[in-house]
């Protein structure tokens, strides 16, 4: 990738800027639960560029045309950054494993599909058919072919997710390696730590040993995987000790004694959340550069998933109070 300076990106930082201004905040979000009716609450959203115009009976595709729209534009006023790929790789193995295990199962998965990664899905299918995988890195492509390869022999298809999940992280690290900036590097870390900081609480909750725990964890983090390893045979104490030592254990400490004593990990899930939206608080001090151009993608992504969980609680029925619980910090 070339080499680039932060002057090359004054203009896309200030669109940005500009646009995050139009963002749903969480006070806004706030007021759609605290809506009476679904409607009221959905008007938020229609009102604001995430969702607007749209029918509410259509808010799924909408929310999904409008991260495509930021992915879009930041290639357009700034080509060659590498950034949406970083974020588009998650849909890529979303697609994939979603055609690996429909070869295997049937049945009509089409809407099933994301419009969101590198590769359209119809290519993701035909790869897949056909054995050969191209356009994404090599970490992501060889793991969609063992995937596939070991869903044919075992016929487990939490193996397809074991794989394709490593496969998405190894290739941000790749990416970010490639973007070679400091901040990108740092979160993309912090993507790595989280996912393996779950898995190491989920599976132990599984009651999983630590070889299966081996198969999971992804390289590229802060906290090295040995110790990682070492803690879980130790038990949740130990796994504990090793994240209150990382840069991530204040914000997951109020989670501490729901893990320890076997309650719900929801507040523990949400915390993972918050904690990645934290990391791209030092950008707020950053005027320009390409580490605004992240935070937005990053924003985008977060925005997307707060409007998606309030509108399916809302069409569900949930108490405000739970809604709000399961709500997770925004950037914007």
């Amino acid at each position: 990738m070339k080499a680039y300076r932060d002057t090359d990106h004054l203009h896309a930082s200030a669109r940005v800027r500009a646009l995050e201004n139009g963002m749903v905040t969480r006070r806004d979000f706030q007021k759609m639960i605290d809506a009476k009716t679904v409607e009221e609450a959905y008007k938020v959203l229609s009102d604001a560029p995430i969702c607007h115009g749209a029918p509410m009976q259509d808010y799924e595709q909408a929310l999904e045309q409008n991260l495509l729209d930021a992915y879009q534009l930041l290639d357009r006023i700034a080509p060659g950054t590498g950034l949406t790929q970083l974020f588009r790789y998650q849909y890529d193995g979303h697609n994939f494993k979603t055609a690996i295990k429909s070869r295997r199962g049937g049945g009509d998965t089409s809407g099933v599909y994301s419009n969101l990664g590198n590769l359209p899905a119809k290519a993701v299918v035909a790869q897949v058919e056909s054995g050969r995988v191209e356009g994404v890195p090599a970490p992501l492509a060889d793991a969609a072919l063992e995937a596939s390869d070991v869903l044919a022999k075992t016929g487990d298809p939490q193996a397809v997710d074991i794989l394709l999940d490593r496969g998405i992280l190894a290739s941000m690290v790749q990416q970010a390696e490639e973007i070679a900036n400091p901040f990108v590097k740092k979160y993309v870390e912090a993507q790595v730590d989280i996912a393996n900081i779950r898995a190491a609480v989920r599976l132990k909750r599984m009651g999983k040993n630590a070889f299966f725990l081996g198969k999971v964890l992804a390289p590229g983090g802060r906290i090295p995987l040995s110790a990682i390893s070492e803690s879980y045979t130790k038990g949740y104490d130990a796994i504990l000790a090793v994240v209150s030592g990382s840069p991530y254990g204040r914000a997951l400490e109020p989670a501490y004694d729901a893990i320890r004593g076997g309650g719900s990990l929801s507040l523990f899930e949400k915390l993972c959340d918050n904690a990645l939206v934290a990391v791209l608080d030092e950008v707020r001090r950053i005027p320009f550069g390409i580490e605004p151009l992240l935070a937005f993608l990053a924003a985008k992504e977060g925005e997307t998933k707060a409007a998606r969980i309030v509108m399916a609680s809302k069409l569900a029925g949930v108490p405000p109070q739970q809604i709000t619980e399961r709500l997770r910090d925004t950037y914007a």
